[in-house]
């Protein structure tokens, strides 16, 4: 964020609304991000200890209890100069902390690369061009400028030339994931396919190398951007998190008020529901869902003598 008091200031406001126990998350996540910029500073100021930094370097700790992340199921092969750092990373967060499990979510991590093509034209030509890619376009891009590797004519001007299949090895991942990238780089026309350019040059029986032509009106090009099912993926797992969490709240909330009751209507547990709960508007579905679930918890009964009746069990 641009400021950080404004977020403190924003929380604050959202406590008072809400209550402690809908922003306990929030407030959580936003301390994540101020504790990781500090051991970021103290990792940096440790080189003499864990060894230089090739790059710049911004690491985000985040607890997996607040965020809507899980690590993804790839197994994925970094590349020495990325896994180095992430090997000096992780000892110095073994130091700090001992016994804590680091997941690594390359599926979100992003990364800045600046490229200098022999042939390149364009404002960037002579300086090189600025990419801005995902962990996994990072990984398939070092193989094309890398001094060795699993294709062929490494150290010509044009650079090498890997197959579908060799890229596929090198990096890990699977059949979707690379598909879509050399996709994105061939839309972009970074990539040459030996079977032309353009979306439909991607392959599984085609070879890859570098467009040494390249031409971009733009100093930096954003193929992070270009991901959308990747977003959309993460947007639909954020999504599930946040009802998850609204459903918790649901529960709360009757729990609550049936304690404070003691018995209630069908109709009147779910007018005070929808009263009670202020930062969304808890659909009646859900509600009834989770009725039901309490039921089955016991922590409700129908009343035997009205079936539209609800009694609190201690």
């Amino acid at each position: 964020s641009v400021s950080t008091h404004g977020e403190e200031t924003m929380i604050s406001k959202l406590k008072e609304v809400s209550g402690v126990e809908f922003i306990t998350r929030l407030a959580r996540m936003f301390n994540d991000m101020i504790v990781s910029k500090d051991m970021s500073d103290e990792f940096k100021s440790k080189a003499g200890v864990y060894g230089e930094v090739p790059f710049d370097f911004d690491m985000k700790v985040l607890n997996m209890v607040s965020w809507p992340y899980s690590p993804p199921d790839v197994k994925l092969e970094v590349p020495p100069v990325l896994s180095n750092v992430c090997e000096q990373y992780k000892r110095y967060l073994d130091d700090k902390h001992p016994g804590r499990k680091l997941s690594w979510l390359w599926n979100i991590a992003r990364a800045e690369i600046k490229l200098f093509l022999p042939n390149a034209t364009g404002p960037a030509a002579k300086n090189g061009y600025i990419f801005q890619l995902t962990t996994y376009q990072l990984v398939i891009l070092l193989l094309f400028s890398a001094e060795s590797g699993p294709g062929t004519g490494y150290g010509t001007p044009a650079g090498p030339t890997l197959t579908y299949t060799q890229l596929l090895a090198a990096t890990g991942l699977g059949d979707d994931i690379v598909q879509g990238e050399l996709e994105i780089f061939c839309k972009a026309r970074v990539l040459n396919s030996s079977t032309g350019l353009g979306a439909g040059a991607v392959s599984t029986s085609a070879s890859y190398s570098l467009n040494v032509d390249f031409k971009s009106k733009h100093l930096r090009v954003n193929l992070a951007n270009m991901k959308k099912s990747e977003q959309k993926r993460e947007i639909k797992d954020t999504m599930r998190a946040v009802d998850e969490d609204r459903m918790f709240t649901i529960q709360a909330a009757i729990v609550r008020i049936m304690k404070s009751r003691k018995q209630l209507s069908h109709r009147q547990l779910i007018e005070e529901t929808i009263n009670q709960i202020k930062p969304f508007q808890a659909q009646v579905s859900n509600i009834k869902k989770t009725i039901d679930q309490l039921i089955d918890k016991e922590y409700l009964e129908r009343d035997s003598s009205s079936r539209d009746m609800y009694n609190y069990l201690a």
